[in-house]
């Protein structure tokens, strides 16, 4: 037991047992270890974090895409919060039936609840290299069973064909749902 460790954390037994209500563990990914994904041939994932290393609280997954690149409207079951690190992503979400449009920079953060519809892609002329955070945890497995495994987090020169079913499957084992943004307004008359 370390010397910081807040007053109710641990129960220490007469023998000098700890006993913790959850793991209390600290977890640390190494620049470059993986696993690594190609998504839709144009976007490589690597995995920092999943629930396995954080008792399901989050996941933390880094991505590079093509200009151009990133997933149609969708409903995630978790809180997906972004960081970008280079380049640009243009988000839309879907706010009480009206869509907003973000554009989000290089250090810019954008943070969607659960179960809001929204869609990004990468709007500079380079590749974009972003953080994406969940919580709970789930995206990490979510690329795992989406995407195909790769070797290094390079993309490709040329793109692969995409296994669409894979995704599918991969939406529906996770709890994703695709769906439409509300249409515009018809402009008076």
């Amino acid at each position: 037991m370390g010397l910081c460790v807040p007053a109710g954390l641990f129960t220490v037994e007469p023998m000098g047992t700890n006993t913790s209500p959850a793991n209390y563990s600290t977890s640390h990914t190494r620049a470059g270890r993986g696993p690594h994904q190609l998504m839709l041939g144009s976007v490589t994932v690597s995995r920092l974090l999943d629930g396995d290393d954080t008792d399901g609280q989050l996941s933390l997954v880094e991505l590079t895409g093509r200009s151009g690149s990133g997933p149609g409207p969708h409903i995630d079951p978790w809180r997906e919060s972004f960081y970008v690190v280079d380049g640009e992503l243009t988000f839309r979400v879907d706010e009480r039936g009206v869509v907003r449009t973000i554009v989000a920079g290089r250090g810019d953060a954008v943070s969607i609840p659960r179960g809001v519809g929204h869609a990004f892609s990468v709007t500079s002329a380079e590749p974009a290299r972003y953080l994406i955070a969940s919580s709970p945890a789930g995206i990490a497995a979510f690329f795992a069973d989406a995407g195909t495994p790769i070797a290094r987090a390079v993309l490709p020169d040329d793109r692969p064909v995409f296994d669409r079913d894979r995704l599918q499957a991969a939406f529906s084992k996770h709890g994703l749902a695709p769906c439409r943004f509300p249409e515009p307004p018809a402009a008076e008359q």
